[in-house]
């Protein structure tokens, strides 16, 4: 299973266009904020002790949530491009079960999307830091790489669960550019969650990506949001996503982790659920 991690990966890296065209969704986010959203989010904010530092945390943890969305469909579209060329039956003939094929290529996107978060955090640090003097704690970047592992792996798990049902590289590719524009609307990086309609704010909730986005900016934004007055705190956060309003409160930082943790888990079950069912289907054409 390692060689076909491999093997995954390299076909991935080998195509540099296919690269950067999984970071566009997230490079489109941050290109946004630069060129038109944070002078007028300034001024919603200016009265606050350092805002400029504060939208550029923002920002960081909602493009890498994107990130981790995008890179992993992706990679997963190899699945795909594996199964219209015939490839998965070779890949079985090795004497891999179907349940470790598909796991190579989760690991494989889960890998990809940790490490091009990575790369993206770096640019973002290196830009904002020369523009506005931000700076991250090397403890805090610590925290935010373990953040992208569970970003990754909870992205590559729904990501297969929905690419699995499609057999055709075309029908995934047009998928993926549905998912780059939704991507920085749904963890609230285009458009501050709290400015939404409602119907939006719920439709945000029922995605994983704001959750992950959420953590992020908790980890990020914790230090500077200790300088904001008490009376306009909840609302900032509200507006920012930095917590997700359930049951007319903000998600803390363990609640927002326990509800990633919990969809992985689910997800988990889907596939063993879905790969028992072919499994039995595939027994019962057999007999």
């Amino acid at each position: 299973m390692l060689s076909l991690i491999q093997r995954n990966l390299k076909l991935f890296f080998r195509n540099r266009a296919g690269v950067f065209f999984s970071l566009l969704g997230a490079l489109i986010s941050f290109v946004l904020f630069v060129i038109f959203l944070k002078a007028n989010m300034l001024d919603s904010w200016k009265q606050l002790q350092h805002p400029a530092r504060m939208l550029d945390l923002w920002v960081i943890g909602g493009t890498l949530a994107v990130t981790g969305i995008t890179t992993t469909l992706s990679a997963l579209s190899r699945m795909s491009s594996d199964a219209e060329r015939h490839v998965y039956e070779d890949l079985i003939l090795t004497g891999l079960s179907r349940l470790k094929i598909q796991i190579s290529y989760i690991l494989s996107a889960t890998i990809i999307g940790t490490v091009l978060q990575g790369l993206l955090y770096l640019v973002m640090i290196f830009y904002f830091n020369k523009i506005d003097g931000t700076q991250i704690q090397w403890s805090i970047s610590l925290q935010l790489f373990i953040v992208s592992l569970l970003s990754s792996f909870s992205a590559a798990l729904l990501n297969f669960v929905l690419v699995f049902f499609m057999r055709s590289v075309d029908t995934v590719g047009k998928f993926s550019s549905i998912v780059g524009a939704m991507s920085g609307f749904l963890v609230g990086t285009y458009i501050p969650v709290g400015v939404l309609p409602e119907f939006a704010q719920n439709l945000v909730k029922l995605t994983p990506g704001a959750y992950v986005a959420s953590i992020y900016r908790q980890l990020l934004m914790h230090d500077i949001l200790k300088n904001v007055n008490m009376n306009i705190l909840d609302n900032l956060k509200k507006e920012l996503g930095v917590g997700i309003t359930l049951n007319g409160h903000l998600t803390s930082l363990s609640q927002n982790i326990a509800i990633v943790i919990g969809v992985i888990i689910g997800l988990l079950a889907v596939i063993v659920i879905i790969n028992t069912y072919y499994q039995r289907k595939r027994r019962f054409s057999m007999e």
